[in-house]
């Protein structure tokens, strides 16, 4: 009896500190699909809006495999997937979003531009170099990696997405 107790506190908490450190991988969906759109600053900066709604601003959509789907998970729960610097522009052309019975349940905003990722989930691994405390914390470093970034773009390559960045 006492064992199946600790089992259980054990798979508890390891739920509880797996499920934060990788918020997609845990996440449950039936749906991904990634978005070409024109985000910018006039516009709105995110695929979903604060209402949850799709960006009117849609170009295109592609709804990813399973297995693309798992390797995008994986590298953006990576730690090595980040740690790049980034720029101040943020008008993002990719979006990503997680659908779960035709709802959107998470989503992420990227900018090859600028090297930036937005992500309603918080992603712990784009978390890197924290200086100050409470309100007054930020990440330096928070950019996408050079490998993920051309893995990204090599997703909006595949899919012939309007905003590639050129070689």
């Amino acid at each position: 009896m006492i064992n199946k107790f600790i089992l259980g506190i054990f798979l508890l908490i390891s739920v509880l500190y797996f499920g934060q450190q990788k918020p997609f991988s845990t996440l449950k969906f039936d749906k991904v699909v990634m978005y070409d759109f024109s985000g910018g600053k006039s516009i709105g900066t995110s695929i979903i809006d604060e209402k949850g709604n799709l960006s009117k601003t849609v170009i295109k959509k592609v709804i990813l495999d399973e297995e693309t789907t798992k390797i995008l998970n994986k590298k953006m729960e990576s730690k090595e997937s980040y740690g790049g610097g980034t720029a101040a522009c943020f008008e993002p052309h990719l979006g990503i979003v997680y659908y779960l019975k035709n709802k959107p349940i998470a989503h992420v905003s990227v900018c090859l531009d600028c090297n930036r990722l937005s992500s309603s989930k918080n992603i712990p691994a784009q978390n890197q170099g924290k200086i100050g405390k409470g309100k007054d914390v930020y990440y330096l470093s928070d950019g996408m990696s050079k490998p993920f970034r051309k893995y990204l773009n090599g997703l909006l390559k595949k899919y012939n997405f309007s905003h590639q960045i050129k070689e």
